[in-house]
């Protein structure tokens, strides 16, 4: 059995943009819960700042007493583009979570490469 929603609006009086993905996935192995967050903010820039890398961190856990694994990867960041003769600043921030509830007692390695 697997759900799917989809959500998308707009947020800070239409400057930006958030965009939700959730699925639910159940099977005989597992009960398998992923999010996937992407936000837009557009702001007008007066110049072009130096363009620092994006800021990444990603986070797993096992409980092996409650055969839940947790994976969250979080990027935030901002580029430029120019509309309309204007300089726009896009500040990004995606997020992935991946939460397993495994059912059986010992952890399929298939599974866990699968979802990587």
């Amino acid at each position: 059995m697997k759900d799917i929603i989809h959500k998308s609006a707009s947020i800070l009086h239409g400057q930006g943009k958030s965009i939700v993905i959730r699925e639910h996935a159940q099977d005989d192995q597992c009960v398998t819960d992923v999010r996937k967050n992407f936000i837009y903010v557009a702001q007008e820039a007066d110049s072009q700042e130096e363009q620092a890398a994006p800021k990444v961190r990603i986070k797993k856990s096992f409980d092996s007493v409650n055969k839940d694994e947790k994976f969250s990867f979080r990027v935030i960041g901002h580029y430029y583009v120019t509309h309309h003769r204007r300089l726009i600043k896009i500040i990004y921030a995606h997020t992935l979570k991946i939460n397993l509830h495994w059912k059986c007692p010992v952890t399929s390695l298939k599974k866990i490469v699968t979802m990587a």
